[in-house]
């Protein structure tokens, strides 16, 4: 579905240029749900975002479907942002003078009966619907974050990116959010997702582990939750 072939990320400052990622090869299947661990600084957010065209590489490609789109034009990334990935953050950021379902529907940039019964769907699958006539100041984070994910999914995205989604959320609601996610990947979703939590991580189905600007792990994870962390706790002991 998506390939990077060869990619590298520099930032200069100055006079001097610093490598981030350094010919990266990897490919994104269909179902996968990916997690990207490292240590900090490691350059994590920066290959999501390379991929994703939120920032663009220094050199090489991202394939979505066969198309380069390091080499697409203004209007072909818009869609691809609209249409082909949608995006959940640590911080979602919510309009507040605009309900929670207005905010879901946000996404889809326009206002109609069909896509409000869309977002109010969305919203009773991610068990937020109780608060869709609220402001984002009265919800909570849990609530928010649930929201923002039903607001990733009203394009049907074929890729769903997420960075730390539940970094700011208590244990509880990191469950919630984690477990809907597990949900939409059994049902098909591809979802690569960025963590610092080896628990988090134990949720998805392959561990990618970036290393002096390269994937120094990319493995299946099988069996039960406590049979991957355990798995992982070994992959992952050298940034730990």
């Amino acid at each position: 579905m998506l390939v990077v072939q060869s990619c590298f990320k520099s930032y200069v400052s100055g006079k001097q240029t610093f490598p981030v990622l350094k010919n990266i090869n990897v490919e994104i299947k269909e179902k996968d749900f990916v997690m990207i661990m490292g240590e900090s600084g490691s350059g994590k957010s920066t290959f999501l975002n390379c991929i994703s065209t939120l920032d663009q590489p220094s050199s090489g490609q991202v394939l979505f479907k066969g198309e380069d789109i390091t080499k697409a034009n203004t209007q072909r990334i818009q869609r691809f942002r609209n249409k082909d990935v949608s995006f959940v953050f640590q911080e979602n950021i919510m309009i507040d003078t605009l309900t929670m379902i207005e905010n879901v529907m946000m996404a889809s940039l326009e206002h109609s009966t069909e896509v409000r019964t869309r977002a109010h769907e969305l919203m009773v699958s991610m068990r937020v619907d109780h608060v869709q006539d609220k402001f984002p100041s009265q919800v909570s984070t849990g609530e928010r974050q649930r929201c923002a994910i039903a607001r990733a999914l009203m394009n049907k995205p074929a890729i769903l990116f997420a960075d730390e989604p539940t970094a700011a959320l208590n244990p509880q609601f990191a469950k919630e959010v984690m477990d809907i996610l597990t949900a939409l990947n059994e049902q098909g979703q591809t979802i690569v997702m960025v963590t610092h939590s080896l628990k988090i991580a134990s949720y998805g189905n392959r561990f990618l582990l970036l290393q002096d600007g390269f994937f120094s792990v990319d493995e299946c994870l099988k069996g039960s939750q406590k049979e991957k962390q355990a798995r992982l706790l070994e992959l992952a002991k050298d940034i730990l």
